[in-house]
């Protein structure tokens, strides 16, 4: 397929999950491991959960896939439904935990930081806050959601200790923590101060002095890796064996990415050079059974003040 130039939700922006991130980003620390497909019961016989498994190299995670569940407020504690059989699950943030409670307080609802598209985000211990609310299908199985901590009660202070939402697919760049690490890149500080002082004069007085002294932070390029928690591995080379665990009908499935890896010259004018290749995104969709890998070569340039003189760019990939 040709690169994406910009975020595919699955169905809509912004209210559903990314399907492909934008393969523009310039620069990964990592490699992004992504992985879009469902979960299988054994056999396509319905279950109430299961593990999903997946490994590359030596490294491996998992994730629990529970069947559907509600809350039920009963006395003065919430208490979770059995779980409902299932024979296949979608593995989306829409099914992990998240979500935003709007009965906690309906004049101010509160999203989940993590995901806002997820369910089971209950605030307030309430009748109305839990009855009947969905819970999450897909799970860490180490720190998983139960009646005792399903009610966050102070917001502020205790959002950040509820459950991470567990998945294989892209992390949106809105949400925490990656939101956190954007800012300034190096190369736009200095206008970013020009700026600055062009539009101090427009601030009011008792606020200015509080504005000079602001300053937005510097890019943390983790922001530009976009996989799930603990997916963003270091650089992979081609050949890596992979094995699949209930992420397909077949139960167990193994393959080996390509060991090819693209060699790609670059000439600004200056003779044609051959950086090195790094594995920016592997990403693996099990339901199509098609696998793509990423791959990024970077030189150095004289600044953006130079850009102008730019007469030649040809890039060779073999």
């Amino acid at each position: 397929r040709p690169l994406n130039a910009g975020d595919v939700p699955w169905i809509e922006p912004v209210t559903s999950s990314v399907r492909y991130e934008s393969d523009f980003v310039p620069y990964k620390l990592a490699t992004d491991v992504v992985i879009n497909g469902r979960a299988h019961a054994p056999g396509e016989q319905a279950c109430q959960q299961l593990f999903v498994e997946f490994q590359i190299g030596k490294i491996g995670r998992s994730l629990l896939v529970v069947g559907d569940r509600i809350a039920n407020f009963t006395g003065s504690q919430p208490t979770f439904t059995d779980p409902q059989p299932f024979a296949v699950m979608d593995l989306k943030y829409e099914r992990a935990y998240g979500g935003v409670d709007v009965f906690s307080m309906p004049d101010c609802p509160y999203p989940y930081p993590r995901n806002p598209l997820g369910r089971g985000f209950v605030v307030a211990n309430s009748r109305e806050a839990v009855q009947g609310r969905t819970l999450p299908n897909v799970e860490d199985p180490h720190h998983r959601l139960t009646p005792d901590n399903l009610c966050v009660g102070d917001f502020v202070r205790n959002w950040a200790e509820q459950p991470w939402p567990a998945c294989f697919g892209w992390c949106p760049k809105t949400w925490q923590p990656r939101a956190s690490l954007a800012g300034i890149m190096p190369g736009d500080r200095p206008t970013e101060q020009e700026l600055r002082k062009a539009y101090a004069p427009l601030v009011p007085k008792e606020q200015r002095a509080a504005y000079e002294q602001t300053k937005l932070p510097d890019m943390d390029f983790k922001y530009f890796s976009g996989a799930s928690a603990e997916l963003s591995l270091p650089y992979l080379s081609g050949s890596q064996p992979v094995v699949t665990r209930n992420l397909s009908p077949e139960g167990d499935f193994r393959f080996h990415t390509p060991e090819d890896q693209p060699r790609i010259a670059i000439d600004i004018g200056e003779g044609s050079q051959e950086p090195e290749v790094v594995l920016h995104t592997l990403m693996i969709d099990m339901e199509t059974r098609q696998l793509e890998l990423v791959w990024r070569a970077a030189i150095e340039y004289p600044g953006l003040d130079w850009l102008p003189q730019l007469t030649k760019l040809e890039v060779q990939i073999t």
